[in-house]
């Protein structure tokens, strides 16, 4: 598996060493603390905002009554006059709901799209958990298993002494020189596979009697050959996926990379190099949250300013930033899903190959350290409630 590639995925798998939504205080993540406060000051601003469209209302239904009642023309343009004050005075607190309702949308927008940066960011982490791996790729090299480096040294040395009178031991002699050192972990597969295959049974046919006992062990070695092979052929199909959730990965950190220059720089104006400062590599949780709280006001002034120079269209730009940040988590959250799935299929890997008498045993190691990567994700990483959440990451009045 290439390293990069799998670097992006350990990012998932050891998430909680890592991510932003998991780093708790005092039980919350620093995710549920901005939004409870930013929703606490929504409810605060609502409660308002409906006792005083309450009395508005009364007033105007009053004033409604007086004008139907009144004789007085005088006093009827003067309560029709006082009616449309109040009629405005109405809009401008309707319009500080919406506008309440904006900053929550967007700034969990903001938030969202931050913290997806710290999810997906590929760090160095592939010392940390390379166990797994490590089983994987032991477990595909004949060479590691006991035995077969001796008995493989007698192999290449029937090799040598033949490949002059058999044309297919010299294109064996020659890949075995091609792919170097076998110990290092060149696979056991494909044209390589079939002609290793070829040269092990005529070694074998060449054994006399008087060799029964190399001939038996290499019978062994020669099954043993061939479940390695096989198993990596399994486990190569397997991993030709991670290739393409790599790339699908890179391509979701540029669109969010874009979305942050749009959001952070372009609409908010805030410094990116500060804000990777104090958000992206701050470690403290605290500061962080108060820092997210600290943009959301930055994000309520440019909403109100927007509102002002554009009455008719001021929603449509930041609506369409919040569409495109939750588009970005499902398709984040669709990924995690692969990769889930993409584990499972080590687990019917591993299953296949638990009864056989020469992988057995490292295949029950492999097994045990694949649960303990999927116990994390799992832990860490729940791909129906990462969606679920993305689907419901906004308020709707």
């Amino acid at each position: 598996m290439n390293k990069y590639i799998l670097s992006l995925l350990i990012i998932l798998i050891l998430k909680p060493f890592i991510s932003f939504s998991q780093e708790n205080i005092e039980g919350k993540s620093v995710t549920d603390l901005v939004l409870y406060q930013l929703n606490k000051e929504r409810a605060l601003l609502r409660e308002n905002v409906d006792s005083k469209i309450k009395l508005m209302d009364a007033k105007i239904t009053n004033l409604d009554e007086s004008i139907r009642t009144t004789n007085s023309s005088s006093e009827k343009v003067d309560k029709l006059l006082e009616r449309v004050q109040i009629l405005e005075e109405r809009q401008l607190e309707l319009d500080k709901n919406l506008i309440s309702v904006y900053k929550y949308n967007y700034s969990s927008a903001v938030l969202n799209l931050a913290s997806m940066e710290r999810e997906i960011k590929p760090l160095n982490l592939f010392n940390s958990s390379r166990d797994f791996y490590t089983t994987l790729d032991k477990v595909s090299n004949p060479m590691n298993y006991e035995g077969y480096a001796a008995w493989f040294k007698e192999f290449e040395k029937y090799i040598e002494e033949n490949k002059k009178d058999e044309a297919r031991l010299d294109a064996l002699s020659h890949i075995i020189q091609v792919t170097g050192n076998l110990a290092e972990g060149t696979p056991f597969t494909g044209m390589f596979a079939g002609s290793l295959f070829d040269g092990i049974g005529s070694f074998i046919n060449s054994l006399g009697r008087r060799d029964r006992d190399l001939q038996e062990k290499s019978i062994k070695m020669f099954k043993l050959t061939t479940s390695v092979s096989q198993f990596t052929h399994d486990k190569d199909l397997i991993e030709t996926e991670w290739n393409s959730i790599g790339k699908s990965l890179d391509e979701l950190k540029e669109l969010q990379e874009k979305s942050m220059n749009e959001n952070i720089v372009n609409i908010l104006g805030i410094n990116k190099t500060e804000f990777k400062k104090r958000f992206t590599d701050e470690t403290d949780a605290k500061k962080r949250t108060q820092y997210i709280l600290d943009i959301s006001k930055i994000a309520e002034d440019k909403i109100v300013e927007e509102r002002n120079k554009n009455g008719e269209n001021w929603k449509q730009d930041f609506y369409n930033q919040m569409v495109t940040v939750q588009n970005l988590k499902i398709r984040f959250g669709t990924l995690t899903f692969r990769i889930l799935e993409n584990l499972d299929k080590y687990k019917v890997l591993i299953k296949k190959y638990k009864q056989d008498e020469y992988l057995k045993d490292k295949v029950d190691q492999l097994d045990l350290k694949l649960n303990l990567v999927r116990n994390s994700f799992e832990a860490t990483f729940n791909p129906q409630d990462y969606i679920k959440a993305s689907n419901e990451m906004y308020i709707v009045e």
